[in-house]
């Protein structure tokens, strides 16, 4: 059985935590292609067999870093969604709102996320990560807009589409955002984009 199956206690899952968070800061600041178990341990001020005892080798561990960088996104983006008035108009600023304040509040995640990507060797390995990563996405935004569309708060568009587009516009920046941060500003994109949407969309 994968140790990421075994049910773990409070102080495992920390432990794991702090060797996902020691891999995201080593990828960022070093690269896939530099990163070690013996660096990453390093970083994380533990002994190399601190994570072989939890992971099951660097493949694991890279996969459960992937998972972990974009649940947290997810989790993150779903309660600002979630908290936002009950119109869906307002949902959708939030959903973009949240996703560009988390990019701002996590740098180091998204810069790995790249890297980490870029670095697949195998054409399977990449499709299998551009699902991950987008599924969840286009799910949410369906959601929101959807039965926005129901409500009459939005026009008519085809959803998958406009799905894509919106969570294409979010990322596109997050990409030249991680090549230069010096050349994005966050704040006047977030409210470019929501403003952008919300008067495309509005029926």
């Amino acid at each position: 059985m994968s140790k990421k199956q075994t049910k773990r206690t409070f102080i495992e899952e920390a432990r794991r935590k702090q060797i996902i968070d020691a891999t995201i800061s080593t990828i960022a600041e070093t690269g896939y292609l530099n990163t070690s178990l013996a660096e990453i341990a390093k970083y994380a001020d533990i002994s190399k067999g601190v994570i072989s005892y939890h992971f099951d080798g660097k493949d694991e561990l890279i996969n459960e870093t992937i998972n972990t960088i974009l649940t947290d996104s997810y989790l993150y983006i779903r309660e600002h969604v979630q908290a936002a008035e009950p119109d869906h108009r307002a949902q959708l600023r939030a959903y973009i709102e949240a996703s560009f304040s988390y990019m701002e509040q996590n740098r180091a995640h998204f810069v790995a996320l790249v890297d980490l990507w870029g670095s697949f060797s195998s054409f399977e390995a990449k499709r299998e990560y551009n699902a991950t990563a987008y599924d969840p996405c286009r799910r949410n935004l369906r959601g929101i807009l959807e039965p926005g569309q129901a409500s009459g708060e939005f026009g008519a568009f085809p959803v998958n589409t406009l799905a894509s587009i919106v969570q294409a516009a979010i990322d596109g920046i997050m990409l030249q955002w991680v090549m230069d941060p010096t050349a994005v500003d966050f704040e006047a994109c977030k409210e470019q984009v929501a403003s952008l949407f919300d008067t495309y969309m509005r029926a």
